[in-house]
């Protein structure tokens, strides 16, 4: 796409922000609230993505949404309101990729929630929403999506 926005939900991402840039893309961050440089973020990542999505405003728009292993801690409901929420603030075209656990049931690991999805599980929420399906990959126990509006 043209040079635009893309909304990266990794409170800092090096790599992915010098490619968008390189392409001419404008990045913006999730801002994590109490994130310390030091600390791994996905402890209080569900509670940000949520407030970020409440506060995204229909009108605000973005040609990309990187969401690479940040929503494998929010529940099911609230991924389907996010989902929906990326959906609203995305151009039309827009693209979002998303990466999730592979698994027949959701566990803890290191003392974080991991939300898992078998493949027929995740075609099925995606059903649920506006988007198609640009491709779907499941390698190294995760499956990794790129959806366009």
């Amino acid at each position: 796409m043209k040079h635009g926005k893309v909304l990266n939900l990794k409170p800092k991402d090096d790599y992915m922000d010098d490619f968008f840039i390189g392409k001419g893309h404008n990045i913006e961050h999730l801002k994590v609230e109490n994130y310390k440089v030091d600390e791994v973020y996905e402890g209080i990542v569900k509670e940000s993505v949520v407030k970020l999505m409440n506060s995204l405003k229909d009108r605000e728009r973005f040609i990309g949404i990187w969401a690479l292993d940040t929503l494998l801690h929010l529940d099911r409901l609230d991924i389907y309101y996010v989902l929906n929420k990326f959906y609203q603030v995305l151009v039309e075209k827009g693209l979002l990729y998303l990466s999730f656990r592979c698994g027949e049931e959701d566990f803890f690991e290191d003392g974080r929630w991991q939300t898992c999805f078998t493949e027929n599980e995740l075609l099925d929420l995606i059903g649920f929403t506006d988007f198609n399906i640009v491709e779907l990959e499941n390698r190294n126990e995760y499956i990794n999506l790129i959806l366009k509006k």
